[in-house]
């Protein structure tokens, strides 16, 4: 009897690992299917991108030098403005 509840025992532990065996071997199947698709998304992302970009430089070709010219100025712009800022805080108090 004793012998008969080990094997039963034994055979429903085995039958368990089994099944979490199973389970895992699913779960990483699941997973490398996924991480294709988030590959194929990504390139499909990267494509569509690259493509925005050479149809925006068609409509607008002067629309990055016009950003970057406009950067400048902004930056130009602050460097005169910080000294004086800096200046008139100092004098107000």
């Amino acid at each position: 009897m004793i012998e008969e509840t080990e094997t039963v025992a034994v055979r429903l532990w085995r039958d368990r690992v089994q099944l979490r065996e199973q389970e895992r071997n699913e779960a990483r199947t699941r997973l490398r299917i996924a991480e294709e698709k988030v590959a194929i998304l990504m390139a499909e992302n990267d494509r569509l991108a690259a493509e925005n970009a050479r149809l925006r430089a068609l409509i607008d070709p002067d629309a990055s030098s016009a950003r970057t010219e406009t950067q400048r100025q902004m930056e130009e712009l602050r460097g005169a403005l910080l000294p004086l800022l800096s200046g008139a805080s100092g004098s107000l108090n």
